[in-house]
């Protein structure tokens, strides 16, 4: 019964995406990169089948705002057509999560003292929305260009690396740029630094 409950979440939040998300082939290339980076490095994260589902759902949801962006903003739109959805299987703090790691996909940080919705959360909520956020913030960047050119990533954790090793397919140097510049709340979370290997 359980799982039949998550295969129904599941299903919704797929339709849900690929009714808004204008681009749904960088939605799965995100997702399935994001899903990579939770399970390499559980090792540091700690978290478990919940959690990565948390993370799966805010992935494949995190570009819907573009459906109704006018100014730019769509990631803070992502986040408020998040918690307008009645996501069976949901809770409502769950649903919150979900909604702030699809906001902080993009530009600003979580920030208990500058964002009401992340300081309402308790400390070890604000963690999961941290460490999800981290990943999904390397893993768009990894697909900046939406072309696809990163086919797999497995990682390898040493006591002050992440090593990212990348297979693709065509010149992937931007998407290596812009991972590096949106990886600072992933290193902030793992207390290590990063290296791409391609």
């Amino acid at each position: 019964m359980r799982t039949q409950r998550k295969n129904s979440t599941m299903s919704f939040v797929i339709k849900t995406a690929r009714t808004h998300d204008p681009d749904p082939a960088h939605n799965e290339q995100v997702t399935l990169l994001a899903l990579a980076l939770f399970d390499g490095l559980q090792i540091l994260h700690g978290y478990g089948p919940d959690e990565r589902r948390l993370l799966e759902i805010a992935a494949r949801l995190h570009d819907i705002g573009w459906s109704r962006v006018v100014s730019g903003n769509h990631h803070k739109l992502s986040c408020d057509m998040i918690q307008e959805l009645d996501i069976h299987g949901l809770n409502g703090k769950d649903r919150l999560i979900c909604a702030l790691v699809a906001r902080y996909h993009n530009k600003a940080l979580p920030d208990a003292l500058r964002h009401r919705l992340f300081a309402s959360l308790n400390n070890g909520r604000r963690a999961v929305v941290e460490w999800l956020a981290g990943m999904l913030r390397v893993a768009d960047g990894l697909d900046c260009n939406h072309t696809g050119l990163i086919r797999r990533l497995t990682c390898a954790v040493s006591n002050k690396v992440i090593t990212i090793h990348l297979e693709f397919t065509g010149d992937c140097r931007m998407e290596l740029e812009r991972a590096f510049q949106k990886q600072e709340l992933l290193i902030r979370k793992a207390g290590r630094t990063i290296e791409y290997q391609c």
